[in-house]
């Protein structure tokens, strides 16, 4: 009994360091400071700008830059839907005729929220209703779009491309715990001669609810356990003294 009763005081105190280290899993290089595309998988035009791309970073030094125009090969609309696992003629029903994006798998918890700063910039006058490019994030196999050329108004003098939207802040609960795979894209639509661009930054995932403990809150939830073990054991010998 007494072997049995200190095994599960020390199962106790294992739950308790498991929970203090549980939590929300985090979308790495999110805000892309490591200068590069580390944990993101893309295609197309992608590149990792600091300030001198001509628009500040939301957050720290470098943001996410994609456009439509391609250095290299064209990605089709078609191959957009493939690369972020969206249904066939998710994009290319809409005209989408290049394009690129960029994407990363992580775990999410039910009530979790996930939040980013987007920035839409093109060189299309915003009054072209034939040329309509746009933004979008997805989430596994979800299109939301976030803007599209009649949303850049904004004259910017510094960048490459004319007109912009600014920096913008965008907000998705999630309902159901799971996998999921975030992805952020820029397209072309009707034409493939004209730069649109995204800028994505400040990507986070949160919820204050299972939010990683800080590591004295883990400490103290030790030392708490192996109090408790150590009261039950005095406990338990003074019995057997009586």
């Amino acid at each position: 009994m007494r072997i049995f009763s200190i095994m599960a005081a020390a199962t106790v105190i294992g739950l308790i360091v498991s929970t203090a280290k549980m939590g929300n899993a985090a979308i790495l290089n999110s805000s892309f400071e490591t200068g590069d595309f580390s944990q993101w998988e893309i295609t197309g035009q992608a590149t990792v700008e600091d300030a001198s791309f001509g628009a500040e970073p939301s957050e720290g030094t470098y943001q996410a830059v994609l456009e439509t125009l391609q250095d290299t090969t064209n990605i089709s609309g078609a191959n957009l839907e493939s690369f972020l696992g969206l249904s066939g003629g998710s994009l290319t029903n809409s005209g989408v005729t290049e394009g690129s994006a960029i994407k990363q798998t992580f775990v999410a918890n039910a009530g979790d929220v996930l939040t980013f700063q987007w920035n839409f910039l093109t060189d299309l006058d915003p009054s072209e209703s034939n040329y309509d490019d746009f933004a979008f994030f997805t989430l596994s196999d979800r299109l939301n779009p976030l803007a599209d050329t009649s949303n850049a108004t904004n004259t910017n003098f510094f960048t490459r491309l004319a007109k912009e939207t600014g920096y913008q802040s965008s907000s998705y609960k999630i309902t159901t715990a799971g996998t999921y795979v975030l992805g952020f894209g820029v397209v072309d639509v009707g034409d493939s001669t004209v730069n649109s661009a995204l800028l994505v930054d400040k990507i986070k995932l949160s919820n204050a609810s299972t939010s990683v403990p800080e590591p004295t809150s883990t400490f103290s939830l030790l030392a708490l356990g192996v109090l408790g073990l150590s009261w039950y054991l005095r406990r338990h010998k003074q019995s057997k003294e009586i």
